[in-house]
């Protein structure tokens, strides 16, 4: 690590407070959601949808509560939005 971190130390606990290095990544003018140009939110649909398969499974399984079989294809109609 080039740069420094700053700690704070508290009955055997460790928080970070603050880091910085002159080979970082990340950009302040780059990472706000606030410009049009820099992000798209409709990117953001994909991945809430992805990430939120596994939850419908589940509840789709509670719903049933019986187990679906290894193949079956699930309906998942009763879940999407108007």
């Amino acid at each position: 690590m080039t740069g420094w971190v700053r700690l704070r130390l508290f009955k055997g606990g460790v928080t970070v407070l603050g880091r910085s290095s002159p080979f970082s990544l990340y950009r302040e003018d780059l990472a706000t959601f606030g410009r049009d140009d820099v992000y798209d939110q409709s990117d953001a649909e994909g991945f809430i949808n992805l990430f939120g398969l596994p939850l419908k499974v589940r509840a789709m399984l509670k719903l049933d509560d019986k187990e679906i079989a290894p193949r079956a294809r699930p309906d998942y109609s009763i879940f999407k939005r108007d």
